[in-house]
């Protein structure tokens, strides 16, 4: 009978941490498996697949950097060069977004980095290794492109908005403006690509890689609206971890401190209380770690005081928090 229960509260213990379906975070784009057949064909499965790896590598980046700003990934829409990803973190500043995008080619280099590194100190790792280290900075570099919607082209769009700002006082026309010269830009590698695709042919040798990754730019240049790939924020709830008890982590901040900067201090296995003070320090009010996690889905940017969406909560009566 105690065996009975001590295996029932394990499997209950890891349903509380686990996901119901892994699976469910990851789809596969047609084009995706239209060159996994080709590989197949050609023999080549096993570079496929280690570049698919590298590709869930790239995007995990990507969540891992977002998560920093209280954001989190929804789905990863899997296709032969990463993920195609649109209109996601909306609200971050065009500094953190930058941050965001080079996160993942930065991570394919360290990557890369770490197995040219081993060989120097193991040669005969080489013929184990090589796959996944060109694989890796092969990824990096060309999402390193700035063609919409690589990574390169998520910071062309940025920078540009930037730059059109000072000369347009309207955020959404600047916005709209950098993302047209992008998505021209993109047509301008797809067709150039395409163009050398027909060359390989008559000269007969065709690489395939380049016409999915031509086309792979087309599809988001002409209007990538996939609502299935995009970012949420995080939920940081602990209702299920507390029914097996968590230490409690207090930390005293200024009333002007950011959400951003609020979600620094959450820790894995800690449940946040945030005593919040004003200039003069007197205290203010306390937040719990859920009350702070509903603050975040209430702001309109994580870059707002922990005063702002604090009132804004008070007034709209949307968030079931009392002042301490």
């Amino acid at each position: 009978m105690r065996n009975f229960r001590n295996t029932e509260r394990r499997k209950r213990r890891s349903r509380s941490f686990l996901p119901q379906n892994p699976f469910r975070y990851f789809r596969l784009h047609p084009l995706f498996l239209l060159v996994g057949v080709w590989y197949a064909i050609t023999g080549e499965l096993f570079l496929f697949f280690m570049s698919a790896l590298v590709a869930i590598q790239h995007e995990c980046a990507h969540a891992f950097a977002s998560a920093k700003l209280g954001y989190k990934l929804h789905k990863i829409v899997l296709m032969p060069f990463g993920a195609i990803i649109d209109a996601d973190l909306q609200g971050i500043s065009f500094k953190d977004e930058i941050f965001v995008a080079l996160c993942g080619p930065l991570c394919n280099l360290c990557t890369a980095l770490f197995f040219g590194a081993i060989w120097w100190f193991a040669p005969t790792m080489y013929a184990f290794t090589d796959t996944a280290f060109y694989s890796s900075i092969s990824i990096a570099l060309v999402n390193l492109l700035p063609a919409y919607p690589l990574d390169g082209g998520r910071v062309l769009r940025c920078a540009l908005t930037r730059a059109l700002l000072k000369k347009y006082s309207q955020a959404d026309k600047a916005e709209k403006i950098a993302d047209r010269i992008c998505r021209i830009i993109s047509l301008l590698f797809s067709l150039a690509m395409l163009g050398s695709f027909v060359l390989q042919i008559m000269h007969g040798t065709p690489n395939i890689t380049l016409l999915a990754f031509s086309l792979f730019l087309c599809v988001g240049a002409i209007g990538n609206r996939d609502k299935l790939a995009v970012y949420r924020k995080i939920d940081f709830s602990l209702h299920r971890p507390m029914q097996n008890g968590v230490e409690i982590r207090r930390v005293a901040v200024l009333d002007s401190c950011s959400i951003k900067t609020a979600l620094r201090f959450i820790t894995k296995g800690s449940y946040l209380v945030l005593e919040v003070y004003d200039e003069a320090e007197n205290r203010l009010f306390n937040l719990t770690q859920n009350e702070l996690a509903r603050l975040l889905l209430l702001a309109k940017t994580p870059y707002q005081s922990l005063r702002d969406v604090y009132n804004q909560a008070k007034n709209e009566q949307k968030a079931d928090i009392s002042p301490f």
